[in-house]
């Protein structure tokens, strides 16, 4: 209370900022001496009109008059506002009255109202806590000028009676140079008591800030709503947001880059392992063909000297005394190799030119035989089988026999 209570104090004593005491509302006492009175500029207010408050209904008066406005004799009600809904008028016009039974906020509670008027189509309108509750037509006249307007009871020159002391609180109250919509009449009641969504409308003539700065009559004190403090809490939060979005931003970008390196580097991982897949594909292929030619020379592992009668020119054959000259025949030349390195060449040797016993293949020492004998050691049995073979006489004795 003692924070609370310093403040109200200081504001008393006019030592509140402007924008301070734009969050202050209005407490009024029980008595005809506690009021604000002034005279404003209502020239801007002749053609329409909206006007806007929070009210806290306190004491129980009959006409607990929130507003009124004095022009003259003319018109001792030109504009009248009570917290109970018992006079709503606007030019003098007497038919809001008629909705006064939709006032039903409980004492104590702060509740929302707004009254609007154009004399353009001569109507005037009620809202309560941003709903429409009224419509009245109006007199096509202007809005007098020139008079005085009272908070927390009716003017002096009407009634000076204690059915008209308002005894409670107002907040925000504002007046404006134009009929505000359903939209934003809904929007700044929904919002709650401090919605600041009517305050930057350049038909904001006669502001709330500029009231609580007009001079008070009796017991008529600032206090806090708590405004100020929701706010600075609203804004505090709104630039954390702020902060914590552009952090959040930032590392947005950094883990967005993280997954973009990621990405690079898996694709590249891909690719490695597309290679490293062809590779073992080939390596498979490889390996069936190893496996193919061993399984291949695997056949021959027990070959024994007999396996050459499974060969063509002895299998399922007559075992002629021809075939078997050839075959002792090719152990005679078999002979002269003792010693030699049997490799391929040699053996390649023996099915080209020592298939048969036809003398003609021994004829003459070809460039083709010689060369079957590339890289081989010539060593002398190697000659004197060229020698033996390549004789007419061993060729015809060969025939002979």
């Amino acid at each position: 209370m003692f924070p609370l209570f310093l403040v109200v104090i200081l504001c008393v004593v006019g030592h509140c900022t402007a924008s301070e005491r734009y969050f202050n509302a209005l407490h009024f006492g029980t008595s005809n001496s506690d009021y604000v009175s002034f005279n404003p500029d209502m020239s801007a207010f002749q053609e329409s009109l909206s006007v806007c408050a929070w009210i806290k209904r306190i004491y129980g008066s009959s006409y607990p008059t929130v507003l009124n406005y004095y022009p003259g004799s003319s018109s001792y009600l030109e504009i009248l506002i009570t917290a109970n809904g018992y006079y709503t008028r606007v030019i003098g016009d007497s038919g809001l009255d008629n909705y006064r039974s939709r006032f039903t906020t409980p004492t104590g509670r702060w509740f929302h109202l707004c009254m609007t008027w154009a004399k353009s189509t001569t109507t005037s309108k009620l809202y309560l806590d941003g709903v429409l509750v009224g419509t009245d037509t109006t007199s096509s006249r202007s809005l007098y000028t020139g008079g005085q307007l009272w908070l927390g009871r009716t003017s002096s020159s009407y009634s000076s009676s204690s059915n008209f002391v308002f005894g409670g609180e107002v907040f925000n109250l504002n007046m404006f140079s134009e009929v505000l919509s359903d939209t934003e009449i809904k929007k700044a009641a929904q919002e709650g008591l401090c919605s600041r969504s009517l305050q930057d409308l350049e038909s904001r003539v006669l502001k709330w800030e500029y009231i609580l700065s007009r001079s008070k009559s009796g017991f008529v004190v600032e206090t806090e709503t708590g405004c100020g403090l929701f706010l600075d809490m609203q804004q505090n939060l709104t630039s954390l947001l702020n902060e914590t979005t552009i952090r959040l931003e930032k590392e947005l970008e950094v883990v967005s880059e993280t997954l973009n390196d990621t990405e690079h580097s898996l694709n590249s991982t891909q690719k490695e392992l597309q290679k490293t897949e062809d590779l073992l594909e080939t390596c498979s292929e490889t390996l069936a063909d190893t496996k193919s030619t061993l399984s291949a020379a695997r056949k021959f592992e027990n070959v024994s000297r007999w396996d050459v009668l499974l060969t063509e020119p002895y299998f399922n054959q007559v075992f002629t005394e021809e075939l078997y000259e050839q075959l002792t025949s090719s152990w005679t030349i078999l002979e002269k190799y003792v010693g030699v390195n049997m490799t391929e060449k040699i053996v390649d040797h023996f099915r080209l030119h020592h298939a048969g016993l036809e003398c003609d293949a021994f004829d003459q020492l070809s460039p083709a035989m010689l060369k079957q004998f590339l890289g081989v050691e010539l060593t002398q049995g190697i000659i004197d089988h060229f020698l033996d073979h390549l004789s007419e006489t061993a060729c015809n004795r060969t025939t002979e026999s």
